[in-house]
């Protein structure tokens, strides 16, 4: 299985982590930011939380007009598709998808006359991908060459120095994050140094309240999935459910400095576990 989650090129003197217009489109699970002095990053997040789900997928437009900068974010889905989406700070922007063409899966599905929801891809950018497809538009139909193009014009509208020919050979073949480091290299943003994190989503320090809100956080993903049906009682919230997510949240914006300190958020899950006995 390969990465599942999202990777975001912009500049900005903001880590981008801390940056509001990346945390409402893309989640908070950061895996790791890299950054060079001239202000370029690249970001590496992880699929969202459950309860960020909902809200997600607003892609790098908000995050381009914030920075004045062209941004550019791709959502790989393990090892066998890649959607993307580019804006600039004037308000142009672009989406485009590549699949693996070798996906025995997918090749065994039309085989056997599957129907697959968006054509060539069977994944669902619709409702879970950070750069979430309205319902109803289809995905971008495969064209590594107009993919290209459009690379190689925000290239220039951000000031980078490429081609298309650099281009293309940086995407190859792969549908995998592979690729976008490739890609990184073809603009001419190494060297990227990474920013290491002050400590782990799940540090034992914290261990049991995080864990108790990565459940409840999924549970208020089911819910949202649910389309409005009931669900049943042993998939009700249990006391203290908003806090234990919140904690999440907390723990996400501390890791890369900025919020709260390991010793504060030691004692806030000691907080929640000693006010939230667990049932």
């Amino acid at each position: 299985m390969g990465f599942y989650g999202t990777l975001v090129i912009a500049r900005s003197d903001t880590l981008l982590p801390h940056l509001p217009e990346v945390q409402s489109a893309f989640g908070t699970r950061v895996l790791w930011p890299y950054r060079r002095d001239d202000g370029w990053q690249l970001l590496e997040l992880l699929s969202p939380f459950g309860h960020q789900w909902p809200t997600v997928g607003a892609g790098p437009a908000p995050l381009a007009e914030a920075t004045g900068a062209p941004a550019l974010a791709v959502w790989v889905s393990e090892s066998s598709c890649l959607q993307y989406a580019a804006a600039t700070p004037d308000g142009r922007s672009w989406t485009a998808h590549f699949a693996d063409e070798a996906d025995a899966d997918v090749e065994g599905l039309i085989a056997r006359g599957v129907q697959l929801p968006e054509g060539r891809c069977g994944y669902d950018h619709h409702e879970f991908c950070t750069l979430r497809l309205p319902e109803g538009v289809d995905v971008p139909p495969d064209d590594q060459a107009a993919l290209a193009g459009n690379l190689l014009e925000w290239a220039a509208a951000a000031g980078l120095d490429t081609t298309a020919e650099r281009i293309l050979d940086a995407l190859g073949t792969t549908t995998d994050e592979t690729a976008i480091y490739a890609l990184v290299a073809a603009l001419g943003l190494e060297p990227l140094a990474p920013v290491e994190p002050l400590f782990d989503f799940d540090e034992r320090d914290w261990r049991d309240a995080y864990r108790r809100g990565e459940n409840e956080s999924t549970r208020v993903c089911r819910e949202w999935t649910s389309r409005g049906e009931q669900l049943p009682d042993y998939d009700q919230p249990l006391p203290g459910a908003a806090e234990f997510v919140k904690f999440l949240d907390l723990v996400a914006a501390s890791r890369f400095g900025g919020g709260l300190t390991r010793a504060q958020l030691q004692a806030e899950a000691q907080r929640l576990v000693d006010a939230y006995p667990k049932p």
